[in-house]
């Protein structure tokens, strides 16, 4: 991995990615679909800021949609394994998995924040699967808020729940792409630290006070 690429996404991402050449293709083109979007990037970009030829790549990925296929594939792999401490009621492994689900998913926040109805066409399989995986990371969200609440990090009723839900969604997504347009020339490090703390920020009403304190420093850890 390369020093430029190992300081844009996190390190539980990097974890994904091996030496050989198709993880190097697979963890720069990742950068760059999230630094210029999925639509602005092309084979030949990919393929100079990666180290190989053009042809190299094409060995690997026939085009960008099979690459956007294999992050996909590399995304489920996580939310899998994140999967089997989903269920932990410990105050630090839930404050944990909430900080670790929030890395992977502004790693791979192209696919999230990028219009694909229209980068692709409607018989695209890759089409269907982007827009599950989104259903599936709105649900995730959502889960992970109930199950804090569940587990007393949070104080709040059934009645606030789906709402605080929901305003925690519509900040996660929104902020992914405000920040790429008002904050083009920032680090992406910088950007996803600010974004969890407004998620926070937002959440601080309902927070016991040692849930607080944990978090607050967890973020000056982040």
């Amino acid at each position: 991995m390369t020093d430029a690429t190992s300081g844009m996404l996190t390190l539980g991402t990097l974890d994904l990615f091996s030496k050989k050449t198709r993880d190097q293709i697979l963890a720069t083109s990742l950068i760059l679909f999230n630094q210029r979007g999925f639509g602005a990037v092309t084979t030949a970009s990919i393929a100079e800021q990666a180290g190989v030829l053009e042809g190299t790549l094409w060995y690997h990925f026939r085009s960008k949609k099979d690459i956007l296929a294999a992050h996909m594939e590399l995304l489920q792999t996580v939310f899998a394994q994140e999967n089997t401490s989903a269920d932990s009621g410990d105050t630090e492994v839930i404050i944990e998995g909430i900080f670790r689900s929030y890395d992977v998913i502004w790693d791979f926040r192209y696919m999230l924040r990028d219009d694909f109805n229209t980068l692709l066409k409607a018989e695209d399989a890759e089409l269907v699967k982007v827009l599950a995986i989104n259903e599936f990371l709105d649900g995730w969200t959502e889960g992970r808020m109930l199950h804090a609440a569940k587990h007393g990090l949070l104080d709040f009723g059934q009645e606030d729940s789906e709402a605080v839900s929901e305003i925690i969604l519509v900040l996660g997504r929104y902020w992914m792409d405000f920040s790429h347009k008002k904050y083009p020339e920032a680090e992406g490090s910088a950007l996803r630290h600010k974004g969890i703390s407004h998620i926070f920020t937002v959440l601080k009403p309902y927070l016991t006070s040692a849930t607080a304190q944990l978090i607050e420093q967890r973020l000056q850890q982040a």
